[in-house]
């Protein structure tokens, strides 16, 4: 007798976790286009607000605009926590798109070997070095060039860490102070109670 395991949900969009990309590019188109192949439309092909003069034109707007919003709400239920953080500020859901298509569609060659985009990623203060050391070679493939997108993403995924440490090092200097404050206090009172 034949025995199936569960498959997938038809309601929840295949997660990705930052490997296995042209997978989950495939997963995940079949997912929107089952929902709605005007919501592939818009991801593809993007939309451009049209002067709200008419009403019929506001509501065309409106229409596109809830797709996009419903596009972006699908791919981000899609991405895990830290792929997230790269494209959540993204307008539109062509741009999300394409900005995933950047940060991952590259770094998988059909050889399996590592891609110029994944050894930035990997190795994202050099890729930055690399605007002001134009002979790089410890991560720098065949060339030392990167375009502007993969240094734009690698700069973006620096601040977002250097924003993280700072907020967790501004949490831990206010908890010293804090600290700080009481023992002085502890101190002045020991101090005044040892006068009396």
């Amino acid at each position: 007798m034949a025995r199936f395991e569960e498959g997938r949900s038809i309601s929840c969009p295949p997660l990705f976790e930052g490997e296995a990309y042209s997978q989950w590019r495939n997963f995940m188109k079949y997912f929107i286009q089952a929902q709605d192949f005007e919501l592939w439309d818009i991801i593809e092909e993007g939309y451009i607000e049209a002067p709200k003069k008419k009403k019929k034109q506001r509501s065309e707007n409106d229409t596109k605009a809830k797709l996009n919003s419903r596009a972006m709400h699908i791919l981000l239920c899609g991405l895990n926590e830290e792929v997230s953080k790269k494209v959540y500020t993204c307008k539109r859901a062509k741009e999300m798109w394409e900005k995933l298509e950047r940060l991952y569609g590259k770094e998988e060659k059909k050889d399996g070997a590592p891609s110029c985009a994944n050894l930035l990623s990997s190795s994202k203060v050099d890729g930055v070095l690399a605007l002001n050391e134009p002979e790089v070679s410890s991560n720098s493939c065949d060339s030392n060039l990167y375009s502007f997108e993969e240094l734009q993403d690698a700069f973006d995924e620096l601040f977002l860490e250097f924003e993280t440490m700072n907020s967790k090092f501004k949490k831990i200097i206010s908890k010293l102070e804090c600290e700080n404050d009481f023992l002085l206090k502890t101190k002045l009172n020991f101090e005044n109670q040892n006068e009396i």
